[in-house]
Parts: C-alpha cells; structure tokens; sequence
C-alpha cells in the first residue's frame, strides 16, 4: 500500500531541487525558468483552493446561522409549551379544587341550616336575624380561602409529576 503523499509534495521537491542548484552554484536561465513556471503553478493550486476553501466557509457560515435561528425558534417554542402545559395544568387543578370546595361549601351550607340556624332562631332575637347570614359569609370566605389553598397544592403536586415525567423522558433519551 501506498503512503499518502505529503502536501505540496511536488513542489516541496521543486524546492528542494532548486536549493542544492543554489548550493552547487549551477544555475542556468532553464532553471530559473522552471523554477518560476512552479512557483506560478502553486500561486493558481493556491488561489483554487482558496475560493473554495472560501466558499465553504460560507456555506458552514450560513448553516451555523441558519442552526442559530432554529435554536431560538426551538427555545421559544419549548418556553410556549411550557406555559401552555401550566395554563392547562393550573385550568385542571383549579376545576379540581372548586369542585372539592363547592362539595365542602354545600356541606357546610346544609350543615349550618340543620345545626345552627335552629339555635340562632331560638337563642337570639328576630332583630338580629342577619346572623345566620353573617355566618354564611364567613363559611364562603373560609371555603373560598381553602379552595385557593387546595388549588395551590394541586398544582404543587402537577408540577411535581412534571418534572418527575420530564426526568423519565430525558433518560429514556439519553
């Protein structure tokens, strides 16, 4: 098998060549003739390469550009998803949290119309009937209160789940 050649192998032999005629003292016009024609032969192998060396460069300047721009296209389409996945998440949750409160709320409601509103009739004057209302405020703020609370823990617990799956996806990719 043949050894690769080194670059410019001709004309480092042309060089070589021309030395020892410098060394020797035996140059003649032929000599310097060939010795110009190479030297003019390397100038055009050089200036070839060059526009194409040049032109590649272009090339693989435009594709890391063109990678650039789908880098940000790809981060602002993630950061999209991202949100949208809490947007739906947090619509879920929420869903979740208020159909436990009314739940709660409706308990509280019949709880408080079989329970106190009796004892309210009985213990306290008609005068001061807006009681049994004043108590039922209370309950929709205290139920309005724990459904933001339930809505909050939920969605601690999506995202949590999230991430868990995120985690599963990226070392099933890996």
């Amino acid at each position: 098998m043949d050894k690769p050649r080194e670059l410019y192998h001709d004309e480092i032999t042309h060089l070589k060549q021309f030395r020892q005629k410098i060394d020797t003292k035996a140059i003649f016009k032929e000599d310097l003739d060939e010795f110009s024609d190479h030297y003019e032969d390397l100038i055009a192998q050089a200036k070839v390469i060059t526009r194409v060396s040049d032109r590649l460069q272009k090339k693989l300047d435009k594709a890391n550009i063109q990678i650039q721009d789908q880098n940000v296209e790809i981060k602002d389409k993630n950061l999209e998803l991202s949100n949208t996945i809490d947007q739906l998440a947090q619509a879920k949750v929420g869903k979740r949290a208020s159909t436990i409160m009314l739940t709660v709320g409706l308990l509280l409601f019949i709880l408080e119309q079989i329970f106190l509103e009796p004892i309210i009739e009985a213990n306290i004057p008609a005068s001061y009937s807006f009681v049994g209302y004043i108590i039922l405020i209370i309950l929709f703020f205290i139920v309005k209160y724990f459904e933001g609370a339930l809505e909050g823990y939920f969605m601690k617990q999506q995202k949590k789940k999230i991430i868990e799956q995120k985690g599963a996806l990226e070392e099933a990719a890996v």
